[in-house]
């Protein structure tokens, strides 16, 4: 299956709705959702599972600082190229080449639910993972991540 916003959503709703304890734990739990909707990406990533688990450790570390922001794009810069690596041999993966937009999304008004706020970031996390490509590596064409 390729990337579905709609079940990133669904994960980060569940966890906004009954966030865990600690840093630490928010940021694993980000990775797992971030994994559970990356999974079937088109094309594959055999990286994909340890991609993710280093995404929720920095993503705990980002979470116990006052200003998160600059640390969470940092985290999803490295998880795309650690995605992008996973495509060889048969294709060379492209992160994508931009910064989720993080510091956009948190600036405007809060939202009214877990709910709201979930599908928000899962749309921009969504747009921005599309952005990565892979070229195949006996010649074509890239693909668009999907």
């Amino acid at each position: 299956m390729p990337l579905v916003s709609s079940v990133l959503a669904n994960g980060l709703a569940s966890l906004f709705a009954d966030p865990p304890p600690d840093a630490a734990a928010c940021g694993q739990a980000w990775g797992d959702a971030v994994k559970d909707y990356a999974a079937g990406l088109v094309p594959p990533s055999t990286t994909m599972t340890a991609a993710a688990a280093t995404l929720g450790g920095a993503l705990g570390e980002a979470f116990a600082t006052p200003s998160a922001i600059p640390a969470m794009e940092a985290a999803f810069a490295a998880f795309g190229v650690a995605v992008a690596g996973g495509q060889l041999p048969a294709f060379v993966g492209t992160p994508p080449p931009a910064p989720v937009g993080f510091a956009e999304q948190f600036a405007g008004p809060a939202p009214n639910s877990p709910g709201e706020a979930a599908s928000a970031i899962a749309g921009k996390i969504d747009t921005w993972m599309r952005t990565g490509s892979a070229t195949p590596s006996g010649g074509g064409s890239p693909t668009a991540w999907s």
